[in-house]
């Protein structure tokens, strides 16, 4: 039963690996432009509000990506009431906010326990991506 809990969240971290993957190559060919050329203020604030607004999209996305697999795993479906109910306990685990205030009572527990890696991991990539932008900003500007 481990087993089979660990295999289906590889599983769904090596998707949201993919979509994370995608949507940083995406956002890095979009942006590098921009960087490049003359950059004005206007343009920083742009390329940071976008990048933003990118990346927690990015994340909403892998939550309702482990929100559908709890949804349609029977073991773990029955400990939700409905779908919406299924995304904020996602939410809150992809965030490793946890509130408790829901929570997987039997084996599959485990599956939480990965999504919450699966998230810090992610968020981490998304913060390492932001940073990098302002620094190549940065450069940009000290440069001129």
């Amino acid at each position: 039963m481990i087993v089979k809990i660990i295999l289906i969240g590889t599983l769904i971290i090596a998707f949201n690996l993919l979509i994370q993957g995608l949507g940083s190559v995406y956002w890095l060919r979009k942006i590098s432009a921009s960087i490049k050329n003359d950059i004005t203020n206007i343009r920083i604030l742009k390329i940071l509000l976008f990048s933003f607004l990118l990346f927690t999209l990015i994340h909403t996305i892998h939550s309702l990506v482990w929100a559908f697999c709890y949804y349609i795993i029977p073991e773990t479906a029955i400990e939700f009431s409905s779908f919406s109910e299924t995304v904020y306990f996602s939410m809150v685990t992809f965030t490793t906010l946890g509130y408790g205030d829901i929570s997987l009572s039997s084996d599959w527990r485990l599956l939480s326990g990965l999504e919450a890696i699966n998230g810090i991991m992610l968020i981490g990539w998304s913060t390492a991506m932001m940073f990098s932008i302002i620094q190549n900003i940065y450069k940009k500007l000290n440069a001129n």
